[in-house]
């Protein structure tokens, strides 16, 4: 068993772990832990999808994967001598994954894995923050500031939920908003954010996400934010408000057959 740790970020471990189904606090390094959870067949608030599977490896050491009930034994057969990142996710082995998954999936009602997502997950808190006064930023709760071009509004969140935009021109043109996740809103910002195609590249990103984290932060929360290993641009906006590296994630996908509700 690899020493307990001190770990920076307690609020998004347990936000992380509660969606997980397991304390990520009480994890060791250099060992995954394999947990069953009903959170594996609902939908993800916030998303349109189901986290069929959701595995994390922390900057830490500890690894935890969180699999639908009925298929933690055979999953965790699967994982236990996986000691290589890039192995993770080899075609061969995430095809070894699905079997055990789709039963599960099966038994109850679901459709099969239909992708194979993976992130860069970084983390935030007061005392990391910097702080971008970038134009016109301001609390958005409704949608009387129209989108520009390309650029849809996280409508989900309105009127209550945490959402900033920077306006140009009687537009918004980048927004940063809290994920509903139905988990601990008022201490974690689970990051999104989006920018309009002809307004990339100019600091509005990186003052819409750091509105967001200094709204949450103030209060002593702390903030998650998510991206895919190749979208550069936005581990930059990650790196560029104060976020350090928290872990990589690897999450195979069901297509949730009910509608999507208006959270």
């Amino acid at each position: 068993m690899g020493r307990q740790h001190s770990f920076p970020f307690p609020l998004v471990d347990e936000y992380l772990g509660t969606l997980l189904g397991v304390d990520l606090s009480a994890l060791t390094t250099r060992h995954t832990a394999v947990v069953e959870s009903a959170n594996r067949l609902r939908r993800h608030l916030s998303y349109g999808f189901i986290h069929a599977l959701w595995w994390v490896w922390l900057e830490d050491g500890r690894s935890a994967v969180s699999v639908p009930p009925g298929a933690g034994a055979a999953v965790g057969k699967l994982v236990q001598d996986v000691r290589r990142s890039q192995d993770r996710f080899a075609p061969s082995f995430i095809r070894e994954l699905k079997r055990p998954l789709n039963q599960a999936l099966s038994l109850a009602g679901l459709k099969p894995v239909d992708r194979v997502l993976s992130d860069l997950m970084f983390a935030g808190n007061a005392s990391l923050l910097r702080r971008h006064a970038h134009g016109d930023c301001r609390r958005l709760t409704d949608t009387t500031v129209p989108p520009a071009e390309g650029l849809g509004l996280p409508t989900h969140c309105f009127p209550d939920g945490i959402v900033y935009g920077v306006v140009i021109d009687g537009r918004v043109v980048s927004c940063a908003h809290a994920h509903r996740a139905g988990v601990m809103e008022g201490r974690i910002a689970d990051l999104g954010v989006g920018t309009a195609p002809g307004y990339r590249r100019g600091g509005n990103a990186k003052t819409a996400v750091a509105a967001v984290a200094d709204h949450i932060t103030r209060a002593g929360g702390e903030v998650l934010y998510k991206c895919a290993p190749a979208n550069l641009a936005s581990a930059a906006t990650a790196r560029s408000v104060g976020f350090v590296p928290y872990g990589t994630g690897l999450i195979l996908t069901a297509t949730d057959s009910q509608p999507k509700d208006d959270e």
